[in-house]
């Protein structure tokens, strides 16, 4: 953040450096240190230039927003070429060049797809940005968010740290579901989180709380208990999945991204608790520590099964048929 001049102001540097830095043992804590340094600069990475967006930029046309994205898209896909003298750019750049080091070149064209989508996403944002209160359907929301905040971006290097699917896994169907909820999972609970801080400063990309307290929803005050409801929905849906497509197979490789992707949204989950940048009154420190392996974050045991009426994600309940092949 330093290096590339990323933190902004006093206040906002402030509110970046807050915890930030142990994000990555929480959701990786068995990566060596160059591997779990790539995932926190990537954090630091994307809450900084969500802030940016936030406080910076937030009267760029529509226009501008795709012409900036896909300046920082280009950035990944060609680095060798540097595009000017963004700071964004030059330290996504930086990213993208160690990320050579500890991923196969299939799984950084992955991670630079799902980077595509996290820019789409944001130019998405900037063409109609979300009021809060708006009536905007939960699905479209859910589609938009779950590419948001790199979120389908971390498994890719969680995989390269890993477990090392090879494609036929990673295309296949149950992975997909399982690597799309561990997204929804977390972006919902980051969503839970930020609530509070986004309502006081504004937010661009708006809130799933805003939007199910909009109209024809439950209505004011009900939002947080939706939002929770959902993210128990979805939780419940991956792990039983998870269990099923763990038993199904006896592929080692199968079994450690599955533990990955666990950890990721218990990872997120306990530091979204932890940190002061979505509760200003807890100190950042001793919380922050990693969970035990094995430690639960599951929903409450009377969560249905059955899945919600939100046609973005529905598919997410459908996945069935034969196991994973193991090439």
């Amino acid at each position: 953040m330093t290096r590339f001049g990323l933190g902004g102001g006093p206040e906002r540097s402030a509110r970046m450096s807050a915890g930030l830095n142990r994000i990555a043992v929480r959701i990786a804590p068995y990566a060596d240190p160059f591997a779990a340094q790539l995932l926190s600069d990537l954090a630091v990475w994307v809450f900084a230039f969500d802030d940016h967006c936030d406080e910076d930029l937030p009267s760029l046309t529509p226009t501008q927003m795709l012409r900036m994205v896909t300046r920082l898209q280009r950035t990944i896909e060609a680095p060798g070429v540097p595009l000017g003298e963004d700071p964004f750019g030059l330290a996504l750049r930086d990213i993208r060049l160690r990320l050579d080091a500890i991923a196969t070149p299939v799984q950084v064209r992955r991670w630079v797809d799902a980077m595509r989508g996290y820019f789409l996403a944001e130019a998405a944002t900037g063409a109609a940005p979300t009021a809060p209160g708006s009536p905007q359907e939960v699905s479209d929301y859910l589609l938009t968010r779950l590419h948001s905040g790199a979120a389908l971006a971390v498994p890719v290097i969680l995989d390269a740290v890993g477990a090392g699917l090879p494609a036929p896994l990673w295309e296949d169907p149950r992975i997909r579901a399982l690597t799309e909820m561990a997204a929804g999972i977390v972006v919902v609970d980051t969503d839970i989180h930020s609530f509070a801080k986004e309502s006081q400063r504004g937010s661009r990309s708006g809130n799933l709380i805003a939007v199910l307290e909009g109209p024809h929803r439950p209505g004011p005050g009900q939002g947080p208990q939706a939002a929770s409801a959902l993210r128990d929905s979805i939780t419940r849906r991956f792990l039983h999945l998870g269990e099923q497509t763990a038993k199904a197979t006896a592929d080692p490789r199968i079994q450690r991204y599955l533990d990955a992707l666990t950890q990721y949204v218990c990872g997120v989950r306990d530091w979204c608790a932890a940190t002061s940048r979505y509760h200003p009154e807890q100190p950042d420190g001793d919380r922050h520590q990693p969970r035990g392996a094995g430690a639960a974050c599951g929903p409450p045991d009377d969560t249905p099964l059955t899945p919600p009426p939100i046609a973005s994600i529905a598919w997410w309940w459908a996945v069935d048929g034969a196991p994973p092949a193991s090439p």
